[in-house]
């Protein structure tokens, strides 16, 4: 067995992987990266459609012209038939555009901080959009930018085992490839995108009991489409609508390729499956869409898209995630950091946020002492989980405010997610979080949002995060406020991706809570702090009024830090 060496293996090759080798060679080129994927790509996959939050992670990968220049499909939005009342209602993406006006204003958002990637020119058509892609090349697309940059990419090759030292550190991965080769990687890194099965992750996975679904999946050549743009296929919706015991997805990838999904599930679909083959399932719940069906009266469902001649296939859709994302010498993206319900189409943006993100964090720890590099991996992983978790609670709300009917599916979906059922009345803010644009609790207009978007499109508009005109009172009213610590924390690290710093991560210091519940931005509201500050910080459970904190402060800095006065202020 041979033994070679290099500076980090990637396990995957789809849209995390890729991502990952991408930009760690592109700001690192002297790095020695390499994809070991046990597909030959082009290769099928499901997941077809991405969301406008993706767009800074595409130009960083400098793809954005080429996957826009007409070859997939344009997305401008997601169309919702949901429950008993079928009348359809969007999140459309293009309406967020028109918000984009001249007048800058408070930005209060909780989310990936896209400052540092926006571009400079102004795109005037759809602008705001994702766009619907097959699988097969989109991956085999952003794989071969991966070796345009460099990243040496074996095909055909699965990882067999790691060997890790006497700390538990990974060390080695074995490999073997489908011509009978076999050989040793000596890294210091592994970054595991193997998909739901993980490889370092294996087995220690966690499963959401409310979202175990499945979904079967067929391919249609002369479907209708649902919904156009300009009375063409040059752009579309994504189309959702309930139906008795699930969901469908109604999804052009091609101008004569229509992805058609049913997610039902996975008790229901086991027992139905006792009486029925798996076409006879999927034919009786697409029939059951009155939105649908139509669509494909004239419809050849294909079997040259899914492997082996098959026509439909069926796919886990289990909610999961792998309970330690981030370990010593790993790090895990994509599906195998964490895979959520398909309802928001947001997996592939989720794989590529999360490669995008690990390659950041790589390229910075690794010029950090250890335990500041422990710390960005931290940050990593509550970053990749508050990202996935908010998608998962979208989803949870629409399986709670489904009335689609009295089936059994529908009334446990119900009991379950009890706690979820809100009346989606807020649909400006909803747009905004299914395409990937997540608000704080007063950011529910897109008046506020408005500046922060704006900057996305390439305006000259900058992302402010501040807290004022955050709930946080005048100076008279904050000092009578109470103090009350819900969960303790800490000042620590945290990061975001900065494109002045050569792709590594702009560090600063925040409260970081140890419970995940309030360790992402979406739960408490970023803020840079002077690592100065740590005694105060140490010091906040210890008093129950603002005033007493205020009064105490001079005593809990070093001496000469600033003047009383100064430090109460």
């Amino acid at each position: 067995m041979g033994v070679e060496k290099r500076d980090c293996i990637v396990i995957g090759g789809g849209p995390a992987g890729s991502t990952f080798a991408t930009i760690v060679k592109k700001y690192a080129p002297e790095l020695k990266v390499t994809v070991l994927d046990r597909d030959r790509h082009p290769r099928y996959h499901i997941g077809e459609s991405t969301i406008p939050v993706i767009n800074g992670v595409f130009r960083d990968l400098e793809l954005f012209d080429t996957l826009y220049d007409g070859r997939f499909v344009r997305k401008v939005g997601i169309t919702f038939v949901w429950g008993r009342n079928r009348s359809p209602w969007n999140a459309d993406y293009l309406q967020i555009g028109d918000y984009c006006e001249d007048d800058r204003g408070v930005i209060n958002v909780v989310g990936q901080d896209f400052s540092a990637l926006m571009r400079t020119e102004m795109r005037r058509d759809f602008p705001l959009s994702a766009i619907n892609v097959r699988r097969d090349r989109f991956d085999h697309l952003l794989l071969e930018n991966a070796r345009k940059f460099g990243a040496e990419v074996r095909e055909g090759t699965k990882a067999t085992g790691v060997l890790r030292d006497e700390n538990g550190a990974i060390t080695a991965v074995d490999w073997s490839d489908d011509q009978g080769s076999s050989g040793r990687i000596e890294t210091p890194f592994v970054l595991d995108a193997a998909g739901m099965g993980g490889f370092v992750t294996r087995g220690q996975r966690e499963y959401d009991p409310q979202m175990a679904n499945f979904a079967v999946a067929g391919y249609f050549s002369g479907a209708d489409w649902k919904v156009l743009y300009r009375g063409s296929h040059e752009a579309t919706t994504v189309f959702i609508a309930s139906v008795p015991m699930g969901w469908i997805w109604y999804i052009p990838i091609e101008d004569d390729l229509m992805s058609v999904g049913v997610v039902t599930h996975t008790a229901h679909f086991r027992d139905r499956l006792k009486s029925v083959d798996l076409l006879a399932f999927f034919w009786e719940c697409v029939e059951a869409c009155p939105e649908v069906a139509p669509l494909l009266k004239n419809a050849t469902l294909r079997d040259d898209v899914l492997p082996n001649g098959r026509r439909v296939a069926a796919h886990r859709d289990w909610s999961s995630w792998a309970r330690e994302p981030v370990g010593p010498g790993y790090a895990a993206a994509g599906d195998a950091a964490i895979f959520v319900d398909p309802i928001l189409a947001s997996g592939v943006t989720l794989a590529m946020q999360s490669g995008h993100r690990a390659a950041y964090t790589f390229n910075t720890a690794r010029h950090r002492p250890a335990d500041e590099a422990a710390q960005l991996w931290r940050a990593y992983a509550d970053y990749v989980r508050g990202e996935a978790g908010s998608f998962l609670t979208l989803a949870r709300y629409a399986y709670g405010n489904d009335c689609a009917s009295d089936s059994w599916w529908w009334q446990a979906q119900r009991l379950v997610n009890s706690g979820g059922q809100i009346a989606l009345d807020e649909q400006q803010a909803f747009t905004m979080a299914t395409a990937g644009f997540f608000p704080t609790p007063r950011a529910i207009s897109l008046e506020i949002m408005a500046p922060f978007l704006r900057g996305l499109l390439g305006t000259e508009a900058d992302l402010y995060n501040v807290y004022h005109e955050d709930g946080v009172g005048d100076d008279a009213a904050l000092l009578a406020a109470e103090l009350r610590v819900r969960t303790p924390f800490r000042l620590a690290l945290r990061a975001e991706p900065d494109l002045k710093t050569g792709g590594r991560l702009e560090l600063y210091h925040d409260l970081v809570a140890d419970d995940f519940a309030f360790a992402h931005r979406h739960a408490a509201a970023p803020c840079k702090m002077a690592p100065a500050l740590a005694p105060i910080v140490a010091a906040l459970p210890r008093y129950a009024r603002v005033v007493e904190l205020v009064d105490a402060a001079p005593t809990l800095l070093p001496l000469g830090f600033a003047a009383e006065d100064d430090i109460r202020r």
